[in-house]
């Protein structure tokens, strides 16, 4: 029989904790929404099983060396072996990146931690029988390809709205929404969603679960319950929600909320249509990779000397992220050019990653990917798997930063640009190949 649990707990921090996501510090000055993290605990034949996802750009370092230790020794590390631990990728949540921390943003970090074994326990407490039911539906229309081949054949991470210079993006990808429903007592007790889209709609100083809180907002509102609305980043590290062929101001807590509600109708559509689970058995494995880094070229690290040589060192306002490489900023071709410079003096040769398989049976599957990985690697993975319905959950059980496809390295653009730690050409490669044999495995 199936039990499962679940419990969410607001992990919102205090004003004047920064916000991560973009390359500039931002110091937090309100918020439009509370930030959550939210856990569903199942258990079948005695093994515990779930997930843990927190309204965060990433889970960073310092919040799994807190909760790592407290989860297993508290429900063991067998369960801590079954947790897949993800983050949402918000841009409006707190930033845990580099300690030593302040005395606010030390006190985030230990309620954020607080908070999510308090639901865990929670959850855990909570275990009841329950019923699965999963489905999918081939319709994406929030997320784009956020890099365009240009008319000149330079490929170019957005490039502006309206750009006549653009050819097209430089790819398709998987548009893949699925929907997984908990129900209990004949009522949907918590939803798992996975889409592949950025968390990055709203900018400037003030905290937001961004399009994803937005959504489950609406959920909630349509379903008459606050239940808990997991909502996983497919492989997103080359998909966000601008559109170039508008006109229009995509960056607001507007956006977050149109973006958010057009989902939430979809899920909703769907949820009438999702087929039964046959959760008799599960299977977990876990294995680890080691993940290769970016080598600096003597002719790239003479260039990047160059540019920090010769560009004026004149700083910017406002938020500081993709798009000032995309117009040649100055201050943006230096902050790259540096971070060139430390890719070849600080990096080591490759770091090791977590990847997680959760299956109950043949029936539904999900799937770790660490860092934000390009889409084509879930759907790389994605097709091979042995499910009928696969969740991909990037940005999970490890912390990375991007991980494009091969070809995109001599194509150019922002996210393959270097940095300490940062993929090499031959990663994506190696990941999807150990995702998948990570898959299916019944021992």
């Amino acid at each position: 029989m199936l039990l499962a649990g679940y419990a969410q707990e607001i992990i919102t921090p205090p004003v004047g904790v920064g916000l991560a996501g973009y390359f500039n510090r931002r110091p937090n000055t309100g918020m439009y929404d509370d930030l959550m993290v939210k856990v569903v605990v199942m258990e079948l034949d005695g093994r515990r099983f779930g997930f843990m996802l927190f309204d965060l750009c990433y889970v960073f370092s310092a919040l799994y060396e807190a909760i790592r230790p407290r989860i297993e020794a508290e429900f063991g590390p067998e369960l801590y072996a079954g947790l897949i631990i993800s983050a949402t990728h918000t841009h409006t949540g707190p930033d845990f990146k580099k300690p030593p921390f302040d005395e606010r943003t030390g006190y985030a970090l230990n309620q954020t931690a607080d908070a999510a074994i308090r639901a865990l326990r929670r959850a855990v407490m909570n275990l009841q029988p329950a019923e699965l039911a999963a489905g999918e539906v081939f319709n994406n229309p929030y997320g784009f390809v956020r890099r365009y081949r240009m008319k000149d054949g330079s490929i170019v991470t957005n490039p502006g709205w309206r750009n006549p210079d653009i050819d097209g993006p430089e790819s398709n990808f998987d548009r893949t929404v699925s929907v997984a429903a908990l129900r209990q007592g004949g009522r949907i007790a918590a939803l798992m969603c996975n889409i592949a889209n950025h968390g990055d709609t709203i900018g400037g100083d003030l905290v937001s679960a961004d399009w994803h809180g937005q959504m489950a907002l609406a959920i909630q509102h349509a379903l008459g319950e606050r239940i808990p609305v997991l909502v996983f980043d497919d492989a997103s590290g080359n998909i966000n929600h601008f559109d170039f062929n508008q006109q229009i101001n995509q960056t607001s807590i507007r956006e977050a909320r149109r973006i958010g509600r057009g989902y939430a109708a979809i899920v909703l559509d769907l949820l009438d249509r999702l087929e039964p689970v046959s959760a008799s058995q599960v299977f977990i494995n876990n294995t680890e990779v080691d993940l290769p880094h970016r080598k600096i070229t003597p002719e790239e690290l003479a260039e990047a000397r160059r540019r920090l040589a010769t560009l004026p060192d004149s700083g910017r306002d406002g938020d500081f992220e993709s798009q000032a490489l995309a117009r040649g900023e100055p201050a943006a071709l230096r902050y790259f050019a540096q971070r060139t410079v430390d890719c070849h003096d600080q990096s080591r040769p490759s770091h090791r990653c977590r990847l997680t398989a959760i299956e109950l049976g043949t029936d539904l599957v999900f799937a770790t990917l660490p860092g934000e990985p390009f889409n084509g690697i879930g759907a790389a993975v994605r097709a091979a798997s042995p499910g009928r319905h696969t969740f991909i959950i990037e940005l999970a059980q490890s912390v990375s930063g991007y991980i494009p496809m091969p070809e995109c390295f001599r194509n150019g653009g922002y996210e393959v640009q270097p940095a300490v730690d940062s993929a090499a050409p031959e990663t994506a490669d190696l990941l999807i190949a150990a995702a998948i044999a990570n898959l299916g495995r019944r021992g």
